[in-house]
């Protein structure tokens, strides 16, 4: 399994491509989120798994990881229907688990240390509030471009979270859950990837 794409990639669940046309149904108050914010931080947790059958015998590999982000720079500025992200940087460092299971075999546990910095990018997307703590951005998180960040698949798709504040912080907490083929030594393989974000922007 590309086991590093779920979790060097972290840069597409905050901030990727550039915005796509909104398609959401309008509701909520627009004006919530409207203002100029630094960006804190960003947490995640993720499990990706990976199975693949050869000669009638099953095995898989799953990937259990998360972080939070250092050396975090870059500012969010939403309007009434888009966020724009503006030099957004950090850098992590995590270790990561991996659980192999082969049949015939004692299931194998592993730990691996992962870290990478992710250059200051620019991006934005449209976004819409519905009811009074969701948002709907149609690029993904404030312009998601693929939760495999390095790898060939392109996954975009419409994203959903939900948003508070804590005194000056808003906080934007988001899933995303995708499957998709891979080749594992020449077999087909179906990964099953589930991210779950949380970003922190201090309204300045």
């Amino acid at each position: 399994m590309r086991k590093y794409t779920f979790l060097v990639a972290a840069g597409c669940v905050m901030l990727g491509v550039a915005c796509r046309k909104n398609t959401s149904t309008p509701g909520g108050q627009t004006g919530q989120l409207v203002g100029n914010y630094t960006f804190l931080y960003l947490t995640t947790n993720i499990n990706a798994s990976e199975s693949v059958t050869y000669l009638g015998q099953t095995a898989s590999v799953v990937l259990v990881g998360g972080y939070k982000t250092v050396q975090n720079t870059g500012t969010v500025v939403f309007t009434a229907d888009s966020a724009m992200g503006n030099g957004i940087g950090y850098s992590y460092d995590t270790t990561a688990m991996e659980i192999k299971n082969i049949p015939g075999t004692p299931t194998d546990t592993s730990y691996q240390q992962l870290s990478d910095t992710v250059p200051a990018t620019s991006s934005s997307s449209k976004y819409t509030i519905i009811g009074t703590d969701s948002v709907y951005f149609p690029g993904g998180v404030l312009g998601t471009g693929s939760v495999l960040a390095g790898s060939p698949i392109p996954v975009a798709p419409p994203t959903g979270g939900h948003f508070s504040f804590a005194g000056d912080t808003l906080i934007i907490t988001t899933r995303i859950n995708t499957t998709y083929p891979d080749n594992s030594l020449g077999v087909p393989a179906t990964v099953n990837a589930n991210v779950n974000a949380t970003i922190k922007l201090l309204k300045q």
